[in-house]
């Protein structure tokens, strides 16, 4: 399943993944990571998130 994650590091910094399938997670978060949020749907953009 493809969705949307959004990272929150240690050290302040965010990062968000858009189409990424959520086993590839596994590989880029580590020890680092506070928190992930996954949204499952296509997130529209263009409609002000």
């Amino acid at each position: 399943m493809k969705g949307l994650a959004i990272l929150f590091e240690e050290n302040h910094t965010v990062t968000i993944l858009e189409d990424v399938e959520k086993e590839q997670l596994e590989e880029v978060v580590d020890e680092e990571t506070e928190a992930v949020l996954w949204h499952g749907e296509e997130i529209d953009w263009d409609y002000g998130y």
